[in-house]
């Protein structure tokens, strides 16, 4: 009971929605249609049914019916056990799942044992191929600007160091000239109140001795210029 609601539950539901790219056909044609005269094993195997598609089957409602049923009820004709009962005259049924065999009889007695009796098998419905993506292109890397470098400012170099006077050497005392005697002038006094002591008369010696020199040379050189 559970698996026949939910059958009639997915019937129900498909029918309201319907299908948006699934295929319809049409039971029996187009030689024919829900009726006796058709082949549905023939007809059926030459169609390869796929999830999304749909059945449409067309018949008098005053002569016929279209009753879904299991795989047993739909080989022994069984119609007191129908899975969902449909009788317009123009019934659309629409196949949403995939991987199963649905099965259908007509339930006038006498009419499936005549041949009104039709088994689909339903396919996956295939995958759409997928929609080549141009490659994306790559974006260039962004360049990071770089710092701008600062400017050191030189520098200034220090003065040379001036170099240190030269000391002066030990135990050397400044020569000191010694004092000028001008003649017939009074000879300074020394230290401690006392006159200054006159050199003696050597020390004038030499200065007359070249006077002298002198005087013989000129003697001789006028001699010289006599005789010539």
């Amino acid at each position: 009971m559970v698996t026949r609601a939910l059958l009639v539950l997915t019937v129900a539901v498909a029918a309201v929605l319907g299908t948006a790219h699934g295929a319809s056909y049409t039971v029996g044609a187009p030689a024919g249609s829900w009726d006796l005269r058709t082949n549905y094993t023939s007809w059926a195997s030459g169609i390869n049914f796929r999830a999304g598609d749909q059945l449409v089957f067309k018949y008098s409602p005053a002569a016929h019916d279209v009753l879904e049923v299991s795989k047993a009820d739909h080989d022994s004709c069984t119609a007191s056990r129908p899975l969902a009962t449909f009788t317009t005259g123009d019934d659309t049924v629409p196949l949403p799942a995939g991987g199963v065999t649905r099965y259908f009889i007509c339930g006038v007695p006498g009419h499936c044992a005549g041949g009104m009796k039709l088994a689909v098998r339903v396919e996956a419905a295939s995958a759409p191929a997928p929609v080549a993506m141009p490659p994306r292109a790559a974006r260039p890397p962004t360049a990071s600007p770089s710092p701008a470098p600062m400017a050191v400012p030189p520098r200034a170099g220090r003065p040379p160091a001036a170099a240190p006077p030269a000391p002066a050497p030990l135990g050397m005392a400044p020569a000191v000239p010694p004092p000028m005697v001008t003649p017939g002038a009074k000879a300074p006094a020394a230290a401690g109140g006392m006159p200054a002591v006159p050199p003696p008369s050597s020390a004038a010696a030499p200065a007359g001795v070249g006077s002298l020199v002198g005087l013989g040379l000129g003697a001789a050189v006028a001699a010289l210029m006599v005789f010539h």
